[in-house]
């Protein structure tokens, strides 16, 4: 994919105040969202999990913590040097796009993606690769942004587009943040996206909405 190249030079660029910026810019909320996602996560037995564009390993700590066993994939080599020195247990980093994920068919238990599916341009075949390596009657489990309703969105819009360049301006690179605004814009509302998942295979299909409505859990289940 075309656009894989430019992302993956884009995060290798941010790597080093990323997990900063993370927590700032979110005022913590980002910390809570990965433990409702690990949260969801469990159903009564140890999972082999892959977290997907799993970055610096955040989402694979709080999983970890939850006495999963995880593989951690991204496109981003310097993304996964972090996690690497940040995570102790059982992480297994793997460098590989999600248009082309390098294990067998029902190799999963469950998948999990926290902001890195709006990467993923191409949102139906990712979708496609998650669904193929797991097993039946496993779950996939997706944190993304959304655009709130009502009275909070033009508000968030300038938070988006205004605000967050600014800061990180200051500490990263501002191109970064401002495809951040972007993609969070152009991405599916959480009814489009429900209907791509069950497009591509996932049923009984539930939404959480966290902060309100700037950020959606999706979790499906391959029947």
């Amino acid at each position: 994919m075309k656009e894989t190249g430019s992302i993956k030079s884009m995060f290798d660029k941010i790597v080093r105040r990323y997990d900063f910026l993370n927590h700032l810019l979110s005022l913590g909320q980002d910390i809570l969202w990965r433990k409702k996602m690990a949260k969801e996560t469990l159903n009564g037995k140890t999972y082999f999990v892959l977290d997907l564009a799993t970055g610096t390993g955040d989402s694979a700590k709080e999983l970890l913590r939850k006495g999963m066993k995880i593989v951690g994939v991204d496109i981003s080599f310097e993304m996964l040097k972090v996690a690497v020195r940040k995570i102790e247990g059982n992480f297994i980093p793997v460098s590989a796009s999600a248009y082309q994920l390098p294990f067998k068919n029902q190799s999963f238990d469950a998948v999990t993606c926290a902001f890195g599916i709006r990467n993923m341009h191409d949102t139906e075949k990712a979708l496609g690769e998650i669904n193929r390596v797991i097993k039946k009657g496993g779950r996939v489990l997706i944190l993304e942004f959304s655009l709130p309703q009502g009275l909070l969105r033009k508000p968030y819009l300038f938070y988006l587009k205004k605000f967050i360049p600014f800061v990180a301006s200051i500490f990263s690179v501002r191109s970064a943040y401002e495809y951040l605004g972007l993609s969070i814009e152009k991405f599916y509302n959480p009814s489009d996206f429900v209907n791509i998942m069950e497009k591509c295979g996932f049923k009984k299909i539930k939404t959480f909405s966290l902060s309100f409505g700037t950020v959606y859990l999706y979790i499906g289940e391959k029947i």
